[in-house]
């Protein structure tokens, strides 16, 4: 066997998520050459998110959102009660959806807040660049979508499916995000 190296280069996109006392942190590409930092207090339930300058030693664009807002507006449309302490959970994903069809240019990254009291995940992104990576000027972060993908904790305990011997409802179980939370 020969212990040729592959010489091509290979893309590699890498995010980040922290969270420390309700504040969670990740990254995430906005274009080619920018990379995004977002910011999520879970006690305001303020999302922002910043772009650091290729050429000077700064954040160069700011936005936010007002996950509460959201938050209600999901929850009514669900026919859920809005947690008086929501409880987040946040990461990032890269996604091209740029240039679909009327949809003005996206930031490359798409956010993924999920509010593990209601099951309710969002999806957000920020205004895109034009061909040079020029980014807009501030502004507020889109709301691209929400599904309600669990049950959250106001479904009560957890059961586990039952064997397939055993009458079992018609509708798939959900992951409890409590099993999560214990690992």
């Amino acid at each position: 066997m020969s212990n040729a190296t592959l010489s091509l280069p290979v893309p590699v996109f890498a995010t980040a998520s922290s969270e420390s006392d309700g504040v969670i942190v990740s990254t995430g590409a906005y274009s080619a050459n920018v990379e995004a930092m977002y910011y999520l207090d879970s006690q305001s339930c303020r999302l922002s998110a910043a772009l650091v300058s290729r050429s000077v030693p700064e954040f160069q664009k700011t936005f936010t959102r007002n996950l509460k807002t959201d938050l209600a507006e999901a929850a009514e449309q669900l026919r859920l009660s809005v947690p008086t302490s929501p409880k987040f959970l946040m990461i990032t994903g890269e996604a091209d959806i740029r240039n679909v069809g009327s949809v003005a240019n996206m930031s490359r990254a798409l956010v993924y807040v999920a509010e593990i009291n209601t099951g309710i995940v969002f999806v957000y992104a920020l205004p895109g660049t034009n061909d040079r990576d020029v980014p807009v000027s501030s502004g507020e972060i889109y709301l691209w979508t929400f599904a309600r993908l669990n049950d959250g904790l106001q479904a009560g305990t957890f059961t586990l499916p039952q064997p397939a011997e055993t009458k079992a409802s018609a509708d798939p179980q959900l992951i409890d995000s409590g099993f999560f939370r214990n690992r």
